[in-house]
């Protein structure tokens, strides 16, 4: 995402908040709005993910150590008001790496997960295993459970010779009582509610990654966890000239309803002076369950800090069935349960 430093936002935002200006601060966003057209469903024109966030450095008066922060706002372009905070972390980096807490994605999404990065739209076109409350009911949380995870504590190597690593623990402490009423108490959890740990080596245009994590937290009474579920994964990303290549792969396994989810995603993109395409398929495969399948297509100008994008995904049934099914707890694929034609504008600054 392109930045504009020292923007007269910045120095607005500086002024209402005066440490901003012993910072340097960069303030961006991403106003997105799109028409889409969704079989059975009337068209809509709106929002899709639109941001606002600001990050910098801050002089701590140590040699090779600075300060950093991260704040990342959602907001509605419908509404014209914030939505749900995004990212927010806080932390320290130097020649020996950087250590940060707070609200940030783990490195089975960020070094594997997030694969669909040649799409200029923020429709979900792919489909995620089922690495999420309980595992295999996705719905009931509406994102994975590695991507804007709170009480995250994470330290990154420095990139030595193309290798780069992470290491992330998450420490939520435990949930209040049900009901005192009732003789439910809370019950003490694990210190390390979950952990998350990955790697990508980079040589050229060729990066490879493999991560593995692990939640296990809500224990109850009689000593179970209500959650309990691992993933791991591999990707490689490769760039060509205009070309553009990148897949993965992802297993996980819910412990509690004892069922394994496995999938894959393939997509390809190019763009010459400005204007490109990207391709998309993925699919997943849940015990006792039919796969699911996705393709995508989609046709893109870009303007500057501009995006033009035209395009279309096609779920299959199994896809579409499980999408209604989880329209319930406001699944954000399940926005976009069926079939979905789309043209969206995006500018960045």
């Amino acid at each position: 995402m392109k930045t504009m430093k020292k923007s007269c936002l910045v120095l607005a935002l500086a002024a209402a908040m005066p440490a901003v200006s012993y910072a340097d601060a960069t303030l961006y966003g991403s106003f997105r709005l799109g028409m889409f057209n969704t079989d059975g469903q009337s068209a809509a024109l709106n929002d899709y993910a639109s941001r606002i966030g600001l990050r910098g450095t801050v002089d701590l008066g140590l040699e090779n150590t600075q300060g950093i922060f991260h704040w990342e706002q959602g907001l509605s372009l419908n509404s014209g008001a914030l939505g749900g905070g995004r990212y927010a972390s806080v932390g320290a980096k130097g020649n020996w790496g950087t250590v940060m807490g707070g609200k940030l994605d783990h490195p089975t999404y960020a070094y594997v997960g997030n694969v669909n990065e040649f799409a200029m739209s923020a429709l979900p076109t792919g489909l995620d295993v089922g690495y999420v409350r309980n595992g295999s009911i996705p719905g009931a949380a509406g994102f994975r459970a590695d991507r804007r995870i709170g009480n995250s504590l994470a330290y990154v190597t420095p990139t030595i010779s193309g290798f780069e690593a992470m290491v992330v623990g998450v420490f939520g402490g435990e949930a209040p009582a049900s009901s005192s009423l009732l003789g439910n108490s809370a019950q003490k959890d694990k210190t390390l509610d979950g952990y998350n740990l990955g790697a990508k080596y980079t040589i050229q245009d060729l990066t490879l990654a493999a991560a593995y994590g692990a939640v296990k937290s809500d224990k109850q009474l009689t000593g179970e966890f209500d959650i309990d579920s691992n993933l791991w994964g591999v990707s490689a990303r490769y760039k060509w000239d205009n070309f553009r290549f990148a897949t993965k792969y992802e297993q996980s396994k819910d412990k509690v309803a004892n069922l394994k989810d496995k999938g894959y995603a393939i997509n390809v993109g190019y763009e010459l002076n400005g204007y490109g395409a990207s391709l998309g398929y993925s699919t997943t495969k849940q015990d006792e369950a039919d796969r699911e399948k996705a393709t995508s297509i989609e046709l893109h100008r870009r303007m500057g800090n501009g995006v033009l994008a035209v395009g279309y995904v096609d779920y299959n049934s199994a896809a579409i069935n499980k999408a209604n099914s989880y329209k319930q707890f406001g699944n954000q694929r399940a926005i976009y349960a069926d079939d979905t034609a789309y043209l969206t504008y995006r500018l960045q600054f």
